[in-house]
């Protein structure tokens, strides 16, 4: 069994036991409706994964075309972004909106440079736009970042971007070294992340300011995920499956605490 077989079949796991637990929260327990929506974002990830999975088995080697395992995650980011409760709903700052679809719209053209697969990479980054945006407010209502985390992320993200973008124009001897500062900026920060999360979760009674900063663990693991190959692609998969039961939790515990 390959490395990236054993990785999917252990996401798959991880999914399948968070949306059963999820379920049992739900039919058993008090529950709000955004827990709802992260139990179906879960099965729609879920989809993805075996569709994925019966793909590999069918054909295996062959490029996955434009398929079902898109729509799953198109749907799992505009759930994950429903699951997000606010005061404010749909309010944010100016530059704040700004940020966020300019994020979002670089990342899409760069997957669509790297890809050429225009279609698909542009509905994905307009659903995890969404997400992100729908994170922004919860995160701004919340007040779950201080002033100098997000003139980090303000620093952090420009310089993402700007990185992946210069390994199309730079030189083949500085390819590697644009490439290797892009993987530092995304698995330092996205370590960052995960820990802080953890820290919030254990320790934090505002069950806004735990789903906010959890749910900004899974954007960036994500992000990660679609910026990777090889082992960084491992490790951000691997985040990813942290955060899944993480943001069960935090809504769990957000419900409790309503």
């Amino acid at each position: 069994m390959s490395v990236e077989i054993a990785l999917i079949l252990t996401h798959t796991a991880v999914l399948l036991i968070t949306f059963i637990v999820a379920l049992r929260q739900i039919y058993t327990k008090k529950s709000a409706i955004n827990l709802v929506f992260f139990a179906f974002a879960v099965a729609s990830a879920l989809f993805s994964d075996f569709y994925w999975i019966t793909y590999d088995i069918m054909r295996p080697g062959t490029r996955m075309p434009f398929a079902a395992n898109e729509i799953g995650e198109w749907a799992m980011f505009l759930l994950v972004g429903e699951a997000l409760i606010a005061k404010n709903k749909y309010i944010v700052s100016k530059a704040c909106i700004i940020c966020t679809i300019s994020f979002a719209a670089a990342n899409t053209a760069l997957w669509i440079a790297w890809t050429g697969e225009w279609i698909q990479d542009i509905f994905t980054g307009m659903t995890l736009g969404y997400f992100l945006y729908r994170l922004s407010v919860c995160i701004n209502d919340s007040g779950a970042f201080p002033a100098w985390e997000w003139k980090l992320l303000c620093i952090a993200c420009p310089l993402l971007i700007g990185a992946q973008t210069a390994t199309f124009f730079v030189p083949e001897a500085m390819l590697r070294s644009f490439d290797l500062f892009g993987y530092m900026i995304l698995m330092t920060i996205g370590l960052i992340l995960i820990i802080r999360a953890i820290i919030i979760l254990k320790g934090c009674n505002d069950p806004a300011v735990v789903v906010s900063s959890v749910f900004t663990a899974f954007a960036w693991s994500v992000i990660t995920m679609y910026m990777s190959s090889g082992g960084f692609y491992i490790v951000a998969m691997l985040s990813t499956m942290i955060c899944f039961p993480m943001m069960f939790i935090s809504l769990k515990k957000e419900a409790e605490m309503s």
